[in-house]
């Protein structure tokens, strides 16, 4: 048996031999009928599912860049109306503002025109008030003429009595009577 071996060499046909290349062939028929079909099958859906994949990761990738444009006009536009709304708000301050301020200086000045109002009636009466009592200082001083001699000097004194009278308030007058 050593020796038959030893002389076998790799290319002697034997039975061994084609035994091996038959079930080789086999094997590769049986393979090639039912297993590599369902293989390659599922490498084909493999194959199809990772180019679908790719196409839709293509796609969302597109609508991404998309929808940045879009929120990125938007992102404009709204900044757009919050400057808009900011500089008619502050023009709308500025009018109100301003119609605040003449409201208040014409309300200044009907509290002023009232006040004058109110001086030159109390004035008036001031003046009524001081006519009234000259008046009753005359008429008291022409009695006191009228009851005492008519000469110079007493004619004199009265009427200074009468305007001391007039400076202090009526209070001689009023002590004297």
């Amino acid at each position: 048996m050593l020796h038959s071996v030893a002389d076998a060499g790799l290319l002697d046909v034997n039975g061994t031999l084609i035994a091996e290349v038959i079930a080789f062939i086999l094997m590769v028929l049986i393979l090639a009928k039912w297993v590599y079909p369902p293989i390659m099958r599922v490498a084909t859906q493999r194959e199809k599912q990772i180019e679908d994949g790719v196409r839709a990761a293509e796609e969302a990738k597109s609508r991404l860049e998309s929808v940045q444009a879009q929120v990125t006009q938007t992102l404009s536009e709204a900044r757009d109306q919050a400057r808009d709304i900011t500089g008619r708000a502050h023009r709308e301050a500025v009018v109100e503002a301003e119609e605040v301020r003449t409201k208040a200086r014409g309300d200044a000045d009907a509290v002023i025109q009232r006040a004058q109002s109110e001086i030159a009636a109390e004035r008036d009466r001031a003046i009524q008030d001081l006519r009234n009592e000259v008046g009753a200082l005359v008429v008291d001083a022409a009695s006191r003429v009228i009851g005492e001699t008519l000469d110079q000097g007493a004619h004199q004194r009265l009427i200074d009595e009468a305007l001391e009278d007039v400076r202090d308030g009526g209070h001689r007058t009023a002590s004297r009577n």
